[in-house]
């Protein structure tokens, strides 16, 4: 079980106070593992006052805990300070449109339970309450929801094609049938680029997560920062004109989800030429969906070399439905064949991967967002994704 090495300030916590940021800044710190209060001192560059200060009262609310002595060479030994993961617990739970997935996970970012259910064709915030219910306990400090959307700061959703919400307080309903535990809401895409910043050994990552479904969108982490955009529409690449010759469902012409859309990707093939074509067989029965894959490619390709252009990034993730899907690994094969094709002179090559956290990325995500909202720090994991424990239930 992968647990958190490092926690990072995110300059994005729910309160901007001086005395939050910097107990950010010693969390941060004590996350390292191995740390004194000496070590935390120089590392934060506060005030050996200032950081007593602070250690005490996040020992006395459990996110802090002494653990042990260091080895001294002489003279009084060093006690070592530590994570308390005996204490809080955080929910992460990603909302599709037709399954709902939760776990119960430590500060450390260890997962103790999980649970899974199918969600009616008429979203039930009844039905996620109850899920989150089967894997909660006495001691849950928030919870995290990833949903597809345009999602507030407050945890309102401005948009969601897919559910018909527009300006729906999601945060507000749930946390009133979870007894008032504060719910923090994210948008999908955004909630995996943090899970993939959770495992970054990277102090700052740049990184551009695409989810690939039914829409497609990005979540943009900068210098290891979200970036939302002042409307939070950051990442809303899915109606972007790549140069098409069609009309999208949104009214505008050429949009990439005209091309690249899971759906419009899948077309009419029947499941049997679906798994021809993803075992690479290549004949006169997968032929129109080789045609829509490489439509897709293309258009893909063109709009990662847009924001590589616009935003100098060369790490890219692919999350969201494509990634579990059996034609995932030619598509994604595709779009690295002709980003390869587009390399400019100078520039590092560009390659598409798929989350390291596969199916649970966005539920991750969702409990670093919880986590990140309560504490301003951004849940950092050691490099080997954590496997949840438990059963997928129905």
């Amino acid at each position: 079980m992968a647990d958190m090495t490092q926690l990072r300030y995110t300059g994005k916590a729910t309160k901007e106070s001086l005395r939050e940021r910097n107990d950010a800044l010693v969390l941060q710190s004590v996350a390292q593992g191995g740390r004194a209060r000496t070590d935390v001192v120089r590392e934060t560059g506060l005030p050996a006052a200032t950081v007593s200060t602070i250690v005490s009262a996040l020992v006395e609310r459990r996110l802090v805990r002494e653990a042990g002595h260091a080895v001294s060479r002489g003279g009084k030994p060093r006690t070592l300070l530590e994570l308390d993961e005996d204490h809080h617990r955080f929910i992460g739970v990603h909302v599709g449109t037709d399954r709902a997935t939760a776990q119960l996970l430590t500060l450390t970012g260890r997962v103790e339970r999980r649970a899974s259910t199918a969600l009616p064709a008429q979203f039930d915030p009844a039905a996620v309450a109850r899920l989150i219910r089967r894997v909660s306990t006495d001691n849950v400090t928030a919870i995290g929801l990833s949903v597809p959307g345009i999602v507030d700061r407050d945890s309102v959703v401005r948009s969601a094609i897919s559910f018909g919400w527009n300006w729906y307080p999601l945060g507000s309903e749930l946390s009133r049938r979870c007894g008032g535990v504060p719910v923090h809401v994210v948008n999908d895409a955004n909630a995996i680029a943090l899970a993939e910043v959770a495992r970054s050994t990277d102090p700052g990552p740049d990184l551009v997560l695409l989810w690939l479904g039914t829409g497609i969108g990005a979540g943009i982490v900068l210098d290891g920062r979200l970036h939302e955009g002042r409307g939070f529409r950051s990442g809303e690449i899915g109606h972007v004109d790549i140069g098409v010759a069609l009309r999208c469902h949104c009214g505008l012409g050429g949009c990439l989800e005209t091309v690249a859309a899971l759906p419009t990707i899948l077309g009419d093939a029947s499941p049997e030429v679906v798994a021809r074509y993803a075992s690479w067989a290549d004949d006169s029965t997968t032929h129109a969906l080789g045609k829509r894959v490489d439509r897709a490619a293309h258009g893909l390709a063109r709009a990662v070399s847009m924001l590589t252009a616009a935003l100098d990034v060369d790490e890219f993730v692919v999350g969201g439905p494509v990634a579990d899907h059996r034609i995932g690994p030619r598509l994604l094969a595709a779009v690295n064949a002709v980003l390869a094709a587009r390399v400019m002179s100078g520039f590092t090559p560009v390659r598409l991967r798929y989350s390291a956290f596969g199916e649970d990325s966005a539920v991750v995500g969702a409990a670093a967002h919880a986590i990140r909202q309560e504490f301003g720090v951004a849940l950092t994991m050691a490099a080997e994704p954590p496997q949840a424990r438990g059963t997928k239930e129905s």
